[in-house]
């Protein structure tokens, strides 16, 4: 009866550790995979691309310009879905624009520089959504912007991702653009 008895407590003892193993191995996995998802706090970023302008004016002539640009970015993430961040953009080129407030005259953009603060949202894996304001520098005249985007960015290393920007300057007494970039980006 004691040998039984024994035999039944071993046996129980070692049916109640199985579940206990079995937690340690999940919890492994479960770090594991925060591991994998791990974001990097600072993430420098490096595009070209180019801006699209609705009131851009060639030879005396109205019409959509487009024209090159590159864009450097860096973003703090303070938490994983939350980022702020110094934004740049340069249009590499001299070009004119219609100005809104005197009828047929143009204003003459060389080299724009936009500076923008810039809060990013990720609602989603691979998804970024972007507000921020800021000054377009221009040696003759700088104006006043606010900027809105959306962001989607795919890694394809442990520290490398690729992105494709979209974004939309609104500037105050001035011209709006459309900018859209392909980009790299490196967090650490």
């Amino acid at each position: 009866m004691k040998l039984q008895k024994k035999l039944l407590i071993s046996i129980l003892l070692c049916l109640l550790s199985f579940p206990a193993l079995g937690q340690e191995e999940m919890e492994m996995h479960n770090e594991e995979e925060l591991e994998e998802h791990h974001r990097h706090k600072h993430v420098i970023s490096l595009g070209i691309g180019h801006a699209h302008i609705n009131t851009g004016v060639e030879n005396g002539v109205k019409q959509w310009l487009v024209l090159p640009s590159w864009m450097l970015d860096y973003n703090f993430w303070f938490t994983e879905r939350w980022a702020i961040g110094l934004h740049s953009d340069m249009i590499i080129e001299t070009f004119e624009v219609e100005d809104e407030h005197s009828s047929g005259s143009v204003i003459e953009r060389e080299n724009p520089i936009a500076l923008v603060g810039a809060l990013s949202f990720q609602p989603i894996e691979w998804l970024s959504l972007v507000a921020g304001g800021g000054v377009e520098y221009e040696a003759n005249e700088s104006f006043g912007l606010v900027r809105l985007g959306v962001e989607p960015h795919w890694e394809i290393h442990e520290k490398w991702e690729i992105f494709v920007n979209i974004g939309h300057d609104i500037k105050f007494d001035a011209y709006n653009t459309w900018n859209i970039s392909l980009g790299i980006g490196r967090g650490f």
